[in-house]
């Protein structure tokens, strides 16, 4: 496990700022707050570096932030993986928030989680039922999906970048991912506000 490339972070950081001046323009309903700094955790090479870079982003159809767990070396230092985790107790990368009510998302942090391994820092998302199955049967295989290899490239491909589409399919279905607005003053576009930024910053199609 190595620190992420500085030019991706580089590259991160630009595109932030420029997603977050075109949601200020446009009043496109998505959520980017700034840098929320943390102390890097040895343990996570990378981790906290990426998360230092946004406090929380959040579109029609996710939410990030960092995990609580590195909040803070103390907080990192209070944490331990449950012995009866059949997937080593991942951390909570984001939330899809397709499945919570409009009303309810300043109530409840998400829907399903998408994870990071503690092992080999890999993104993946498996659906909750899948992972109470595997605490239920803890010797049969779990159907999971490897989503990126870190968070850097999570972040930088699949949040930020061309792969988005592939998120959203991955998390809620071709079908989500294609869906389109048919009425009002986004009528034919896709009905994704996150989608729309990224497709007006050219960072996405």
């Amino acid at each position: 496990m190595t620190a992420p490339d500085p030019a991706v972070l580089a590259r991160i950081r630009e595109k932030l700022a420029t997603l977050g001046e075109l949601a200020a323009e446009h009043d496109s309903g998505v959520v980017i707050e700034g840098p929320a700094p943390l102390e890097p955790i040895p343990d996570l090479p990378g981790v906290a570096e990426v998360y230092s870079l946004f406090g929380r982003i959040e579109g029609d159809n996710f939410r990030f932030h960092a995990p609580k767990e590195i909040t803070s070396p103390q907080a990192w230092a209070a944490f331990s993986v449950d012995p009866d985790d059949p997937m080593g107790s991942p951390l909570t990368v984001g939330y899809e928030l397709a499945s919570v009510p409009r009303g309810l998302r300043g109530e409840i942090r998400g829907g399903d989680p998408v994870y990071l391994d503690l092992e080999d820092l890999d993104v993946y998302y498996m659906e909750s039922s899948a992972y109470v199955y595997q605490y239920e049967h803890p010797d049969e295989d779990v159907e999971f999906t490897v989503i990126a290899p870190d968070v850097a490239t999570f972040f930088d491909e699949h949040v930020l970048g061309p792969r988005y589409p592939d998120l959203v399919a991955t998390v809620l279905g071709p079908a989500a991912a294609e869906e389109r607005s048919r009425r009002g003053r986004h009528a034919g576009e896709y009905a994704d506000n996150w989608r729309r930024l990224l497709i007006e910053a050219g960072l996405s199609s």
